[in-house]
């Protein structure tokens, strides 16, 4: 569901934001089954809150949804029906170059109060895990709503091990919040799980005795983010602006902090494709390494 909530915690933030804008603003935005299996309840509610921001601030701003990326890319690059997207981390790689042609104004979805994510391989004390080699016929406890988790796991076994994660380990399992999956690490119910740091910490904030039998075996470099959004570059420049000003000023209304906080959300990073370039390496060399396999 977390994937799901960033969408519309993008969507939110551009009603909030493009009231006094002159353009429609319409999202492209994919809903796909796999990362929740609860996609037709997620298109209810964006548009329940789509329909509530346009009687709010008597504009129109709308959102279409799609089962295929690369229509939707293909859309946007037309124009055709949307004139802005939101895309995940993986599929904004695999066609950074033509969407950095199309697009401008770019801005990232994070969970983290710092630019970007950090993750942490995190182990119960009881599993033996001591380095990635570890994790050789463990119970991996993954999370259904971010598959940038498993793709760095997948990335550091490709590297150390030369082997995907799945060829790996003994048995994995789904949780649908960082947090229970953690707690399912702590409790025993798996050996080692992939988390962001800011869950890890805060999570230890809350109950410093899970640290007993938790230990960090591995620590991303800070690049990933949860989404990105990017607006065709033929948007007027009233309405860039108007999204620069409170993005740079942060002048989000109470009710949209309390959406953020709610689902335990930090906040949108307004940033140059050239700022992604670390996450966009890292995705090179996986690439490499996944055609290896």
């Amino acid at each position: 569901m977390k994937v799901f909530k960033n969408v519309l915690v993008f969507i939110f933030l551009f009603l909030n934001i493009s009231s006094n804008a002159e353009e429609k603003l319409v999202f492209g935005i994919t809903v796909s089954e796999n990362y929740a299996g609860d996609g037709h309840r997620i298109r209810k509610l964006a548009s329940n809150m789509i329909n509530k921001m346009n009687i709010e601030y008597e504009k129109e701003f709308d959102a279409i949804f799609y089962d295929n990326q690369e229509l939707l890319l293909k859309d946007f690059k037309d124009k055709k029906n949307i004139n802005a997207v939101v895309l995940y981390p993986a599929f904004y790689f695999d066609n950074k170059n033509l969407i950095k042609k199309i697009s401008k104004n770019p801005f990232i979805y994070k969970t983290s109060t710092t630019s970007s994510s950090q993750l942490f391989l995190i182990a119960n004390t009881n599993s033996k895990i001591n380095s990635i080699s570890d994790i050789k016929n463990k119970t991996f406890m993954n999370t259904d709503f971010n598959d940038t988790y498993s793709t760095w796991l997948d990335y550091l076994t490709l590297k150390n091990l030369n082997n995907s994660y799945k060829k790996v380990i003994g048995n994995q399992l789904k949780s649908n919040k960082s947090s229970t999956a953690l707690l399912d690490v702590y409790f025993n119910k798996a050996d080692f799980c992939v988390i962001e740091k800011e869950t890890y910490v805060n999570m230890l904030i809350l109950n410093p005795s899970l640290e007993k039998k938790l230990k960090i075996i591995d620590k991303s470099p800070e690049i990933f983010f949860s989404a990105i959004t990017t607006i065709h570059k033929e948007a007027t420049p009233e309405l860039i602006t108007l999204i620069n000003e409170i993005l740079d000023k942060k002048t989000f209304k109470d009710d949209f902090k309390e959406f953020l906080k709610l689902i335990n959300l930090d906040s949108a990073l307004r940033v140059e494709f050239e700022d992604l370039k670390n996450f966009e390496d890292f995705y090179s060399e996986y690439r490499f390494l996944k055609g290896k396999e």
